[in-house]
């Protein structure tokens, strides 16, 4: 629903840029975080988007 956020864990990779840009054009912001405990050398990562803007 409009307003809404997004939480997903993802693996850097093939892809990746792509998942960004669209992500962009529906919410209104977009961050990526790394957990702390998370190795350094780890593709993991977790997309937080907020401020869902509907359907485009």
């Amino acid at each position: 629903r409009e307003g809404g956020a997004l939480l997903v864990k993802v693996f850097q990779g093939a892809g990746f840029q792509e998942l960004m840009r669209s992500l962009r054009l529906k919410y209104n912001k977009v961050q990526v975080r790394k957990p702390e405990a998370s190795r350094a050398r780890s593709r993991e990562t977790y997309l937080l988007a907020r401020g869902f803007r509907g359907r485009i």
